[in-house]
């Protein structure tokens, strides 16, 4: 039974760079790729089909930023899929209106 896998932000970046080393450690098995950008991750999907013919890709598209969309996706993946073996929680970046930049690099750099 294959591993099945979700990586989020798997179109580009980090995510993208897991998702291959994933694939040549173990061809094997199932990876999703969770995408806020469908077109992209639909051509990260033909590229890692076509370095890894035997691994079974797929998508879901999610927004980490947006609550409803990641309730859909976990409501679809749940129907897709028995379960999932490993998450790898790539994708997002939530700003902070409360981070003082200043200050920030003030305490670094102070002793």
């Amino acid at each position: 039974m294959r591993k099945v896998v979700l990586v989020t932000g798997a179109s580009s970046g980090i995510g993208l760079a897991l998702c291959k080393r994933l694939l040549v450690e173990d061809d094997e098995l199932h990876l999703c790729l969770a995408c806020r950008n469908m077109s992209k991750a639909e051509a990260v999907h033909a590229t890692l089909l076509a370095s890894h013919p035997t691994a079974e890709v797929t998508t879901v598209q999610v927004d980490v930023s947006n609550l409803q969309s990641v309730f859909r996706a976990s409501s679809e993946l749940k129907q897709r899929f028995q379960r999932l073996d490993f998450v790898y929680l790539n994708a997002g970046v939530m700003p902070n209106p409360q981070l003082n930049i200043r200050a920030l690099f003030s305490g670094l750099f102070s002793s």
